[in-house]
């Protein structure tokens, strides 16, 4: 007898023949088993869902239903275990994932199929058969299909590509989880956490480990962000919150309510939740708001060398590793450097004389429009934000303004060529991958901040300031 359905009712008969009660359920261990065995039977009239009927006390299974090898007198019932399943209860007409085709399916039917003396699951239908077979009218509405020449297909998924969640969690279980959802791109987790309900986010997101779970969240919609973070515990979610880009932590928690939002950020490493909590203090939709605080600054004092060494020792992501800022003394963006001018320049050289000094940026309370017109107008990767005293707060990249840069300019080429729609679906595919080289450069210490070919200080860059300054990215 192959399908869940076609077990449960059945009669449970011992091994006098005396049909005492009905299957209600069957139950497996939730263990490493990439097709579990069944491992016991609840009996209709088990109420309180605590009295197992041991599967070694099976002798047959049949189309009339189970047959013990011992009278009702002799069986030893007992309770079921942390990591069992009732199939019924916690698997039928709910939702998995399939780890093959990256999608959240719901559970109509369960394959089962005898191997020995045992009952193996082998397969979740989660097809249209199943739901027929469940009404009783699979045999009719099957054949009728076929007489027209469309028979209709299975819906099998293998059990070893299914990962279930929701339910009670144990140590067991989520490190089942974690083994199946591990080789899963964040951006496909993302897109199937949107799927999930409460409880399954919550168990998904706890399978993960902290740096996958903050990549996944930060691939997924604002309202699924707020959601999983108010769902999950205090502790978990702080853990996953500092994992985070800063600007992507601080966006999440703007979308809280303020109580939550401090606690969480109570809990938070003091240097991480001093940079976000201050970005939460810029608008939204402002430079300051949109921009991120990870990027290189070098003093102006290194050589070559120096700069080097401390990039071996740092080992910078994509996104910052090909634009180096220089600063002073007072934090003041004074140049910018480019992999290329450390490659070229002799080991003992000072990075003010290979540095570029003219600039293009915006201040912080730059509106987005205006951010995005920057981006545009000279050609830019990203665009320093630079508050009125000179002091560099942070950068704002193209792949922070991609929505605002297609719906207002279209799918149009930026900086070194690069098409933003290709952008974007690039970045979708690859979970946000790694950004273009930021561009721009720094502004020069002038007595008003402003310089030959670079927008004034207090007026935008793109925004009725002078012409570009530096239109492609350095080299």
């Amino acid at each position: 007898m192959p399908y869940l359905s076609q077990i449960i009712g059945r009669a449970v008969q011992d091994a006098s023949g005396d049909a005492f009660d009905r299957i209600a359920d069957l139950v497996i261990y939730h263990g490493t088993e990439k097709f579990p065995k069944i491992t016991g039977i609840l009996l209709s009239g088990d109420r309180s869902r605590v009295a197992i009927i041991p599967w070694d006390a099976v002798t047959e299974v049949s189309a009339a239903g189970i047959r013990l090898r011992v009278e009702r007198p002799r069986l030893t019932p007992r309770p079921l275990q942390p990591d069992e399943v009732l199939l019924r209860d916690n698997i039928f007409d709910c939702q998995v994932v399939d780890t093959d085709d990256l999608k959240v399916v719901r559970v109509n039917d369960i394959e089962l199929r005898q191997v020995g003396t045992e009952l193996r699951v082998v397969a979740a239908d989660v097809g249209t058969r199943s739901l027929l077979r469940r009404l009783g009218l699979e045999p009719l509405v099957a054949g009728v299909f076929e007489r027209l020449g469309r028979p209709l297909p299975q819906g099998m998924i293998p059990w070893n590509l299914v990962a279930v969640l929701g339910g009670t969690m144990t140590p067991l279980k989520l490190s089942i989880s974690r083994e199946k959802l591990k080789d899963i791109h964040p951006a496909d987790l993302a897109d199937l956490l949107e799927e999930l309900d409460r409880d399954e986010r919550v168990e998904m997101m706890t399978a993960l480990g902290d740096e996958t779970a903050a990549e996944v969240l930060e691939e997924a919609q604002p309202d699924v962000q707020a959601t999983v973070i108010q769902e999950l515990p205090k502790e978990r979610a702080a853990d996953v919150l500092e994992e985070m880009a800063p600007e992507e932590a601080a966006d999440v928690l703007g979308e809280l309510p303020e109580h939550r939002a401090d606690e969480l950020i109570s809990l938070m490493e003091e240097e991480k939740a001093e940079e976000v909590s201050r970005l939460l203090e810029y608008p939204p939709e402002t430079a300051a708001g949109k921009m991120t605080t990870e990027y290189i600054a070098l003093s102006e004092t290194m050589t070559v060398e120096e700069v080097l060494a401390r990039l071996r020792e740092a080992r910078p992501d994509d996104e910052t590793i090909y634009y180096l800022y220089v600063v002073d003394a007072q934090e003041r963006l004074v140049g910018v450097l480019s992999i290329r001018s450390l490659i070229i320049s002799a080991p003992q050289t000072p990075i003010s004389q290979v540095m570029r000094t003219n600039v293009v940026y915006v201040e912080p309370d730059a509106s987005v429009p205006d951010v995005a017109g920057a981006l545009v107008k000279y050609d830019l990767l990203a665009v320093p934000v630079v508050e009125p005293g000179g002091r560099l707060v942070g950068i704002v990249t193209v792949d922070h303004l991609l929505d605002t840069l297609l719906e207002t300019y279209g799918s149009g080429k930026l900086g070194g060529g690069v098409d933003l729609l290709r952008r974007k679906a690039r970045r979708e595919a690859a979970g946000g991958g790694a950004a273009g080289p930021p561009g721009g450069a720094p502004p020069p210490r002038g007595d008003d901040g402003s310089q030959e070919g670079t927008p004034r200080r207090g007026a935008p860059a793109g925004a009725g300031g002078p012409e570009a300054g530096t239109p492609h990215p350095p080299t």
